[in-house]
Parts: C-alpha cells; sequence; structure tokens
C-alpha cells in the first residue's frame, strides 16, 4: 500500500466515515483513494487484512481534509499544473487567448486581457469526460487498424503458400528446365515475405505503442476526474486538449493510409534466364501476390419469391431457419406449417417434407444430413442427392434451443431460449456443455437472441435484439467486444460470409450489416424485404439467401456474393 501526504485545511475536521455509520464521531487519520473513504487509523487496518485490498493507496490526513490532490496520483504529471515559463501553480483562464497562466504571467503578458477567469470557479469533469471518450474511439480505431494488419500478414502467408503450389504445377509442365530456377525463385518470395513481414509489423508495433499512449492518458483523466477539484479537472482537460486531439489525428490517419495495401512480388528476371528455353511457354510471366484489405461484399439480386397460404399451407410460411448444403441446395423449415423444404439454386422447390414437430431452425452437416432444432428437441435428418427427406433419429434436450449453427465436425453452437446461458454447445450425438466464457446474465425469450460462429478463428458471434448489441466472443482467449451501432437495429440471424465476415440481420432497417471478425461495422447492404430476420450463406460463401417476419409480406431472397 502506497501512502502520501496531503496538504489540510486546519479549519476544517473530517470524521471517520466508517465510524460515523456506526454513530462514533472518531476523526479521520487516513484516506483510501480507492475505496474513495476517510478512515480511521483502526478502520483503515482492514487494508492489512485483506489481500484483495493490499494495493489501495492510503493518504495521510492530520487534522482534517476537504479533498485528495489529483497530484498524489502516480498517473499524473506534477508538471501538468505549472507554468513552463515561470514553474508556478496555474491560477488563471484567458479566454480571449484560450490560455492557461500565473500570477507572473498575469502581469507580463495578460495585463490588458477582459476575460480573465479564477481556475478554483472552472469545471473541467466534461471536457474531461469529453477528451476520454475521443481517446476511446481513437484506441478503438487503432484497434481495428491492428486487426487489418494482422489480415494482412495472415494473407500474405497464404498467399507464399499458394505461391509454392503454383510453382510446382509449373514445374510438372516443364520439369527439368524448371526445376534448375525453383529454389532461387522460392528464395526470392522468402526474402521478399520476410521484408513486408517486417514492414507490417512496424506498423503494429507503431499502432500498438499508440493504443499504450492513450490508454496511459484515459487512465490519468480518470484519476483526476475522481480525485481532482474541479480547477484541477479543468486544467487537466485544457492542458491534455491538443495531444489527445493530436493522438485521435494520428489514429485517422494511420487508419486511412491501410485503406488498401498492395504488395507485390515479381521474378521476370529468373524466367528472362531461361527466355531461350521457354519462349513458346513463359513469355517473359511474372508472379504477382497482390493483397488488398478486405473491403465490402456487394450482393447481387438473383431472385425472390412470396411466401403465402396456399391449399397444402394453411397459414402464411414463415421461414424461420435456413441453410446451403455443400452443393448450394438451400433448406428451409417453415415453422407455420412445421414443414422442411429443399430448393434448387435458382429457389424452385424440389421437395417439401411435412415434420412431426415444430421446426425452429436448421444447419446442413454434410451433403445428405440436415440438423433442426424444435425447442427442447433436435431433428436429424437425411437429405438424398435426389432430394428425399427421411427423419433419421430425434434427441430430446434439456434447454430450449433456437438458432443453430456448424462448430466443427462433432459439435453444434446453439442459441437458448429462456435460459441462464445465451448459447451452449450440442453434440451430434445430442450431449449439452456450456462455454467457459463470460456472457450477460440475461434470460432471452424466442426470436431475440441469435448465433453462428466463425470456425477458423474460434469466435462465436450473438446478436441481442432488444438491446441492439451484437457480441464478439474469442473462445481461446476469453476476450469479447460489443458492438453497438446505429445501422444495427433489431439484429437477428447472422451468418458468415467472406474473410470470416459475418452478416447480420438488421430487423428495423430494412437492411443487412456487414462486420468484420474484431466488431468493426463495414457496411450495410439494402434488402428487398421488410424486418429480414433469417440469413444463410453457401460454404463457398457466393450465395446468400434471407427470409423476413413480416407479416402478410413474407419472402424468400436469395443473392450472389461478390
Amino acid at each position: 500500500m502506497a501512502e502520501a501526504h496531503v496538504d489540510r485545511d486546519t479549519d476544517d475536521k473530517q470524521l471517520c466515515q466508517p465510524c460515523s455509520k456506526k454513530g462514533a464521531g472518531r476523526a479521520a487519520d487516513i484516506f483510501c483513494t480507492t475505496c474513495g473513504e476517510f478512515q480511521c487509523e483502526d478502520c483503515s487496518k482492514i487494508h492489512t487484512i485483506y489481500a484483495f485490498m493490499s494495493d489501495h493507496k492510503l493518504v495521510s490526513v492530520a487534522d482534517g481534509q476537504t479533498h485528495v490532490s489529483s497530484t498524489d496520483c502516480d498517473d499524473i504529471d506534477v508538471n501538468l499544473y505549472r507554468c513552463t515559463k515561470h514553474n508556478r501553480h496555474f491560477e488563471f483562464y484567458c479566454q480571449e487567448d484560450d490560455a492557461l497562466f500565473c500570477s507572473k504571467c498575469a502581469v507580463t503578458s495578460h495585463k490588458k486581457c477582459e476575460n480573465i477567469v479564477d481556475i478554483e470557479s472552472m469545471d473541467g469533469h466534461s471536457g474531461c469526460d469529453k477528451l476520454k471518450n475521443e481517446l476511446f474511439a481513437a484506441i478503438n480505431s487503432t484497434n481495428q487498424v491492428t486487426e487489418l494488419l494482422e489480415d494482412a500478414d495472415s494473407h500474405l502467408s497464404d498467399d507464399i503458400r499458394a505461391l509454392s503450389d503454383k510453382l510446382k504445377n509449373m514445374k510438372a509442365r516443364i520439369i527439368q528446365i524448371f526445376d534448375d530456377c525453383t529454389d532461387e525463385i522460392l528464395t526470392h518470395a522468402s526474402v521478399y515475405s520476410k521484408s513486408t513481414k517486417d514492414d507490417l509489423a512496424k506498423k503494429k508495433v507503431k499502432c500498438e505503442t499508440q493504443i499504450q499512449s492513450m490508454k496511459k492518458t484515459v487512465k490519468a483523466l480518470d484519476s483526476i476526474m475522481s480525485t481532482g477539484t474541479p480547477a484541477e479537472q479543468f486544467i487537466t482537460e485544457r492542458r491534455m486538449l491538443d495531444d489527445v486531439h493530436n493522438a485521435v489525428k494520428d489514429a485517422t490517419s494511420i487508419h486511412e493510409e491501410l485503406s488498401r495495401i498492395d504488395i507485390h512480388c515479381l521474378f521476370e528476371d529468373q524466367v528472362k534466364k531461361f527466355k531461350s528455353k521457354l519462349q513458346s511457354e513463359f513469355n517473359s510471366e511474372s508472379f504477382n501476390i497482390i493483397y488488398s484489405l478486405p473491403s465490402p461484399s456487394k450482393l447481387e439480386f438473383v431472385r425472390s419469391i412470396e411466401l403465402k397460404a396456399t391449399s397444402d399451407n394453411l397459414e402464411e410460411p414463415m421461414y424461420t431457419g435456413l441453410s446451403f448444403l455443400p452443393d448450394n441446395r438451400l433448406v428451409a423449415v417453415d415453422n407455420k406449417n412445421s414443414k422442411c423444404l429443399i430448393y434448387d439454386v435458382n429457389l424452385n422447390v424440389k421437395n417439401s417434407y411435412k415434420l412431426s414437430f415444430i421446426p425452429l431452425c436448421v444447419a446442413a452437416v454434410s451433403d445428405d444430413e440436415i440438423v433442426v432444432t424444435s425447442g427442447y428437441a433436435l431433428g436429424i435428418l437425411n437429405v438424398s442427392k435426389t432430394n428425399k427427406l427421411t427423419v433419421k433419429r430425434t434427441c430430446e434436450m434439456k434447454a430450449s434451443y433456437c438458432s443453430i449453427s456448424m462448430m466443427n465436425n462433432d459439435n453444434f453452437v446453439v442459441s437458448t431460449i429462456d435460459h441462464i446461458k445465451p448459447f451452449r454447445i450440442v453434440s451430434m450425438s445430442g450431449h449439452e456443455t456450456d462455454f467457459n466464457i463470460k456472457t450477460p446474465s440475461k434470460k432471452y425469450p424466442r426470436d431475440t437472441n441469435y448465433c453462428t460462429f466463425i470456425c477458423d478463428r474460434e469466435i462465436l458471434v450473438q446478436t441481442d435484439t432488444e438491446e441492439d448489441k451484437i457480441y464478439i466472443y474469442n473462445i481461446e482467449s476469453g476476450e469479447n467486444v460489443m458492438v453497438k451501432d446505429k445501422l444495427v437495429k433489431s439484429p437477428c440471424g447472422v451468418a458468415v460470409g467472406p474473410y470470416d465476415h459475418v452478416f447480420v440481420c438488421s430487423g428495423s432497417t430494412k437492411c443487412l450489416v456487414e462486420i468484420t471478425p474484431g466488431g468493426r461495422v463495414l457496411s450495410s447492404h439494402q434488402v428487398d424485404m421488410w424486418y429480414p430476420r433469417y440469413i444463410a450463406i453457401s460454404k463457398d460463401k457466393k450465395l446468400l439467401a434471407v427470409s423476413n417476419a413480416e407479416i402478410g409480406a413474407k419472402k424468400l431472397s436469395l443473392y450472389k456474393i461478390a
């Protein structure tokens, strides 16, 4: 525990707060800046009993105390409150010059200024809070840059591996000739890869350094906001204003610079050495490795069909679950009419199967198997190449489940209905387990909680329809990101698309919102229906299907992803 002496006001005696609650009027000897409480010597001994209180900062109070000076906080530079010209404490603020100054500056530099204010009368808390929010925004922006740099590093490695495969294919065409230059080309690629990765690493270090600096400033602002006087808070706000704005500007500048990264690796020199022998086959051929930071996808409308009541459908159909088979046939479950349907790539119905239970959602497991949720049960069905559907078995569940998606070859991720955990793991055999991660303490009614899983990244994405929030959980690290954006209103169904971007149905905005795995909102895509709620993306990430919940205007639409 750190102790520091604080100036006191001899006209005001401070009482021990715990003792006062017991009706005793003992004088305070200590102020705990962590607890925010004045204590007598006996009461303060509790800090030596409990380990979690051992790092609390205790400040000595001799006869009385009116406040704890922010200069006792380790995060604050004491020179922040002094005039750099005269090394005196700031006492005044000139509104004309927008400057803090000491009493000596008042005589030498501000004698003719009329709008002079005593800083003791100023309150800088709101200004500090604004700076803090700006810093958080800058930290978030820089974190996004770091994420993009990591993506660039990963994709560059993939491209280098792809280059090696291409070299092997060329080797098969002219084995003997190309054997002579393969080692040289791969060495060149390796050197180039190292150089490029070093450059990416430097940018990432720059971002991380900037983040740490901004976090330190945020911590300093927290300290002054909780312990400083209004005047000190005002001084802090004025003194840190330019630094914060510069940090925000730098973060924005770095982000803009990285809107596109083009990486070119050419091997023309190596090819030219064999030009005489390869003139007809490899005429000045070059190999280009180009990687651009992922940009928003483009949706191309293919077809839309209206879902209406017919002689076969007593009620207006409502497709509450969609999933693509590996061959791009679309599986849909109709909650209102208890049906499972198979569509081809042009949204032509190939089969309609009456279920013995009420379906909620569906996930394609393989070429010939699907799983359907039905509250406290799962149905496993076989799908033949001729679109015949057969119920293979059903599993009774201990909890009620709605949305479902593949987690790996053996397990699913399911969203729950009125359960203490918003999502769980269910195995192919029906075994139910929980994730070891912290989630909001909330039970979700039906149609307010959806989830999906990004398999390659071990990331789970959950939507909270009632609170307009999207949660992104890293299962391995336990870290999570909460996304709340003006584009996201009543988020519902969610699916994984190209670059592991997630597409979320924004029910109240007639659009699909595209978000990176790190939580960056890339764009929104308008769709041809009101209240889009359920979504599926094909295994090859080239097709997207979406259905809605608008009474009297239900649709199923298909889009190509470009």
